[in-house]
């Protein structure tokens, strides 16, 4: 079973005043003949179009980007994670479930059905894994 994670969309003021940034940067650039600012301008405009899903499945934590039809994996496996704590506070009434792996820290966002089956192929997949509840002190 795979597990979405919820993500908030990109607001359509944010994209339109991203393409008109980059636009202006490539502009200014053509016009000044200062090209140092041609790849910012190219990369926001590109970047505008770009979507990031979250998923966590029996094969791992998977979260997938996808830019100009190509899609790229960052994956992690059960056997990287060390750590998951639960946040049933913060984005009331949804959850956090956080997984870390060393330094590196992933916040997922589940409805609370969801949330529970996730910890449950967690516990499922990585055996005695302790997970534990955020503290907000």
């Amino acid at each position: 079973m795979r597990y979405y994670g919820i993500l908030p969309k990109r607001k359509l003021w944010v994209k339109i005043a991203a393409i008109a940034l980059g636009m202006l940067a490539a502009y200014d650039a053509y016009v000044n003949g200062n090209w140092f600012y041609v790849p910012f301008g190219l990369v926001l405009i590109v970047a505008t179009f770009s979507s990031r899903t979250q998923v966590i499945s029996e094969s791992g934590v998977d979260i997938e980007y996808r830019l100009l039809g190509h899609c790229f994996h960052n994956n992690w496996s059960y056997d990287e994670i060390l750590a998951v704590h639960k946040d049933s506070i913060k984005s009331a009434p949804n959850i956090e479930i956080h997984i870390n792996k060393g330094a590196i820290n992933r916040r997922f966002i589940f409805s609370p059905d969801d949330a529970e089956n996730v910890l449950a192929l967690i516990r499922k997949s990585k055996p005695g894994i302790v997970i534990k509840e955020v503290s907000h002190n």
